[in-house]
């Protein structure tokens, strides 16, 4: 597979007023790198409002915010920890409402070219060995270690 985690989507605390400030903030990092053409965003917050992406974890939250492959260049995974936690619908149950630690933004063209991305990302929720890496990381060495370790 190839390479999917970039330096430049590791930001160790993103400073967001709200869910959509965060999914814009962090947008931007992708838009600027190249990996998502310019309607990449607002795709991404349209699809967030139908389909949310925030998952209560055992010890952690946090949310996924994707779009379909049409807005995407290439693939990548952002690793985003919020300075502060914002509110996210959950996934599955909008009507429930989880405060998100922590994003993992996904740019993908193919889902299907991208099942063990997918199954990477999925495999970080249910690894508590993964979690406490994830949540104890304090700065960009440490977040981007874990974000290549259990995300490549």
């Amino acid at each position: 597979m190839t390479k999917t985690v970039y330096q430049e989507l590791i930001v160790p605390e993103l400073d967001a007023g709200d869910a959509g400030d965060a999914i814009r903030q962090f947008g931007a990092r992708f838009l600027a790198g190249g990996f998502v053409r310019d309607t990449f965003v607002a795709a991404v917050l349209e699809r967030e409002e139908k389909y949310p992406t925030g998952l209560q974890l055992d010890g952690m939250a946090l949310a996924m915010p994707h779009t379909s492959g049409e807005h995407v260049r290439r693939p990548a995974v952002g690793v985003a920890k919020l300075k502060k936690p914002v509110i996210f619908g959950h996934m599955g149950d909008e009507e429930t409402k989880v405060e998100a630690e922590m994003l993992l933004m996904m740019a993908i063209q193919d889902p299907d070219a991208q099942v063990d991305l997918l199954r990477k990302v999925m495999g970080v929720f249910t690894n508590q060995e993964a979690l406490a890496e994830f949540k104890a990381a304090g700065d960009f060495e440490a977040l981007y270690a874990a974000a290549t370790k259990y995300l490549g």
